[in-house]
């Protein structure tokens, strides 16, 4: 049974503290872990910070912070140091820089290396602008490397380096040479970033001669030391041909090298330059035109989702329709809003094509001299509108609601042609609100008003109250044609209550 905290050694304390932590009352484990820490146990300090640090991996801030606090008073300085964290980035806390200094000053004073890089690197924007500050912020830095912090050599030499930028009166000289040394000095300390940096001072020549071999040392000395920044770094370098022999192929290679390493991002460069490399030999010969498709292939199987419609081009081109929409809806289906709006122009061609044919074919002066082959004539009228139907669906179904919009003028005309159901116009209809080709809300109150159809109207469904609500929408956005239905409507108390005054207001309105 338990007893009282009060009572209980810090042992015990920490041993329920454990047992409500494996069976995740954290409450209670919490309690435990907290008395137990403020008896001394450095065990259940390390407990509780690293309950806190899941609470803070999950976002929950306030149950990090109460963990924190605790072992961060009793000297724990990873503790210390995430409180600094949460103060700086106002998690669970409103910001406050100050706070967020002092506590990554005490995390350092409490044996943390790490709160003097942080504490430094608070100062960067005012130390790119004040001498006092950056020698303030390198003093930090250097009580950092002394811990065995090397990536403050990076810190450092950014504070030296002329970055370009208009330097403002007052700002501190920048010195590239300076710089430079100190990134050399953390490259010596197995730092990947300061390789990296120095690697490009040599390639561009800055606070150096040009050496683009010395640059390619550090970026091989970061690459097998594991770093997965340099992959993207290098296939940038030999896509854009900096200092090297440009090659796509390699440019890629080392992109994938970064994704494979976990940069994500590196997967969409790769991508990003086969596609661009495919289109850099549009039309040209036969081989220049082999090696711009395996580029675009390899971008599309990347997931560069505008790939395809390059491909799809190909396709129609070379006359395979067939293949054309199929790339579209693979482009489509991985992103690329380009194959979306490829493939709804296409069907909306089609459709549009099949239409303008009926049209001239059902002609009065092509009816006259074909008397004898209406019958063949009008079934052959009938199919190719059935298509154009179809070919409108597959738009709309592809997101275009303009194409919603005319499947709701043909499902209530000749919704009985096309075997369709009220309730295929009313999803069309419903669809295409946000239509900028015509307003289907005009189409559902014609289905919806009267006992019978007034517009030769083919689906036709009475709803009074439907039909007021739809006429009143129209009638206050501006539809003049609707003001004298409305007036109509308030009268006769059609889908709605009789009321005289409103429908004068109408009826004037119609007379403005």
């Amino acid at each position: 049974m338990e007893r009282g905290a009060a009572n209980l050694t810090r042992a015990e304390l920490l041993e329920l503290g454990m047992q409500y932590k494996q069976i995740r009352n954290y409450e209670k484990a919490k309690e435990y872990l907290k008395e137990a820490s403020l008896q001394g146990s450095g065990k259940a300090m390390k407990e509780l910070f690293r309950l806190g640090y899941n609470f803070y991996k999950e976002k929950d801030y306030a149950q990090a912070f109460d963990c924190f606090e605790i072992p961060s008073r009793m000297g724990h300085a990873p503790s210390t140091l995430y409180l600094g964290r949460m103060y700086e980035f106002g998690y669970g806390k409103r910001t406050n820089i100050q706070k967020a200094f002092d506590r990554y000053a005490e995390s350092y004073q409490q044996g943390l290396a790490l709160g003097a890089y942080y504490a430094g690197r608070l100062m960067m924007a005012d130390a790119l602008h004040s001498e006092e500050v950056r020698e303030i912020a390198i003093s930090w830095f250097k009580e950092a490397i002394a811990g065995g912090v090397y990536k403050d050599y990076a810190e450092i030499g950014k504070l030296y380096l002329n970055r370009g930028a208009k330097e403002r009166p007052g700002d501190p000289v920048k010195n590239d040479k300076t710089a430079l040394s100190w990134f050399l000095r953390g490259a010596v300390h197995g730092d990947n970033m300061c390789r990296e940096i120095a690697a490009d001072c040599f390639i561009h020549g800055i606070g150096t001669e040009v050496n683009v071999r010395r640059g390619l040392e550090l970026y091989a000395q970061a690459f097998h030391d594991g770093s997965k920044s340099v992959c993207r770094a290098l296939g940038n370098l030999y896509f854009q041909g900096d200092g090297v022999h440009k090659n796509i192929d390699l440019a890629i290679a080392w992109y994938l090298k970064g994704y494979e390493r976990g940069d994500k991002r590196c997967r969409y460069e790769a991508g990003r330059v086969a596609y661009r490399a495919g289109q850099f030999f549009p039309g040209a010969g036969k081989e220049e035109k082999e090696r711009a498709l395996k580029y675009l292939n390899q971008a599309a199987s990347l997931g560069y989702a505008d790939a395809y419609d390059d491909l799809a081009r190909v396709s129609r081109e070379e006359g395979n329709e067939k293949k054309f929409v199929i790339l579209l809806k693979q482009g489509m289906k991985a992103g690329s809003d380009l194959c979306r709006r490829n493939l709804i122009d296409f069907y909306c061609r089609k459709a549009a094509s099949l239409l303008e044919e009926t049209r001239e074919e059902v002609a009065p002066d092509k009816l006259n001299t074909n008397k004898d082959k209406l019958g063949k004539i009008f079934d052959d009228s009938q199919t190719k509108v059935k298509m154009a139907a179809e070919y409108y669906k597959k738009a709309a179904r592809a997101g275009d609601d303009d194409s919603w919009a005319v499947l709701a003028r043909m499902y209530l005309y000749i919704g009985d042609a096309l075997e369709v159901e009220d309730k295929d116009f009313i999803k069309a209809a419903k669809n295409g609100y946000t239509s900028g080709l015509l307003n289907t809300r005009v189409l559902l109150w014609r289905y919806y008003a009267g006992p019978t159809p007034t517009d030769g109207e083919i689906l036709h469904q009475e709803n009074p109250k439907q039909a007021f609500l739809l006429a009143r929408q129209l009638a206050a956005e501006g539809y003049t044609d609707f003001y004298k239905i409305l007036s109509d409507y308030y009268r006769d108390g059609y889908g709605t209550k009789k009321s005289a005054r409103l429908a004068k207001i109408w009826a004037n309105k119609v007379r403005v």
